[in-house]
């Protein structure tokens, strides 16, 4: 059942973007950040929701952090050197070929490629949604300044534990019972 203004499960593809060993660890609060964003993938997962995954230029950065890339089990990253992932014919190709219309952006760094990858998915038609504390930036000010220019381009702001809540829409939803220990950490 559709909703005005809710999130549609059936339509979401979750992009995940360069949480990576030499990167990660210098965003602004890293360690929480990454706590929620395991949480968050890991439910989306339970939920059944299809995802992509990016690594930014994996030489130089490294690879994805381990506790990310086993929930992320059976995918497999796609590289880019381009900061905005659609920049890379791989991820355009992987959102088509989903036939989704919603895209959840979670990673790094919130000025740079997601903001990138949003303004260009907004561009397209898709709608964004930003999973606001499963984002980091080096900078604090650079994340807050970034998620205005996305909500103010269309997209939309919201936290990973009211999306997943918003996505079962009520305790008889059957993965609640799996996804409720994320919840409680």
């Amino acid at each position: 059942m559709s909703h005005a203004g809710l999130s549609d499960p059936e339509q979401v593809l979750l992009a995940v973007i360069d949480v990576q060993e030499r990167h990660f660890p210098v965003v602004s609060d890293a360690d929480a950040t990454l706590d929620r964003l395991l949480r968050f993938v890991g439910a989306a997962r339970i939920l059944g929701l299809p995802a992509v995954w990016t690594e930014h230029y994996p030489r130089a950065f490294g690879a994805t952090l381990e506790p990310l890339t086993a929930l992320l089990q059976g995918l497999e990253p796609i590289a880019k050197t381009s900061f905005g992932c659609f920049g890379e014919p791989s991820f355009a190709r992987a959102v088509q070929e989903s036939g989704r219309t919603e895209l959840a952006l979670v990673g790094t760094e919130t000025h740079i490629c997601i903001q990138q990858t949003a303004l260009v998915a907004l561009e397209q038609g898709l709608q964004v949604l930003l999973v606001a504390d499963c984002l980091s930036a080096r900078g604090p000010r650079d994340h807050e300044i970034a998620l205005a220019r996305m909500r103010q381009a269309g997209a939309r702001v919201t936290t990973w534990e009211a999306l997943v809540y918003e996505w079962m829409r009520g305790s008889g939803h059957p993965g609640f019972k799996q996804v409720l220990p994320l919840v409680k950490g």
